[in-house]
């Protein structure tokens, strides 16, 4: 399930990159999504998430970004920020709403942040709040989607997840 799911939006990240421009209200970031929904597959070992969110991130950087170590660091503080909630809240769909959206507002930020600090672009908090807007429509739906279809799936085949 955690291989699937994971292996579906990292996919889907690059095709509908390929086909949707940055103009559009839709922005995917679909492998960050994924990171929200397997996190209760892992049954609270943290330890063992946190590498597979470290692999994850290294995939991306060499798949879609050429470089490496640059999402590594974003998909790992992400990481930590989703074992954080998961921690506070049970696992619902809507707190794997506030989950998604936090991770993709904290994802976007510190992209902002980067950019502003080191390619000495002038960007200003509307290019950011623009950026979170159109990455959140697409991405919430996406994460109820994956959400409802995983529970239902384990549910069936009673496959074991931290509630």
């Amino acid at each position: 399930m955690i291989v699937f799911i994971s292996i579906v939006s990292f996919f889907l990240d690059g095709i509908l990159s390929k086909y949707i421009s940055l103009n559009s209200i839709f922005l995917s970031l679909f492998t960050i999504v994924s990171l929200v929904i397997i996190y209760p597959y892992f049954n609270n070992n943290i330890y063992r998430y946190l590498k597979f969110v470290a692999i994850i991130g290294i995939l991306y950087d060499i798949t879609y970004l050429n470089t490496v170590f640059f999402n590594f660091f974003i998909f790992m503080i992400l990481g930590i920020i989703i074992c954080f909630i998961n921690y506070l809240l049970s696992v619902n769909l809507y707190s794997i709403i506030l989950t998604t959206s936090i991770s993709i507002i904290m994802y976007r930020l510190i992209i902002f942040l980067f950019v502003l600090f080191f390619k000495n672009h002038d960007l200003n908090f509307l290019n950011l709040l623009v950026m979170i807007s159109k990455s959140l429509i697409l991405n919430i739906i996406y994460s109820i989607i994956i959400y409802l279809m995983s529970e239902s799936y384990s549910n069936k085949k009673n496959i074991l997840r931290a509630k």
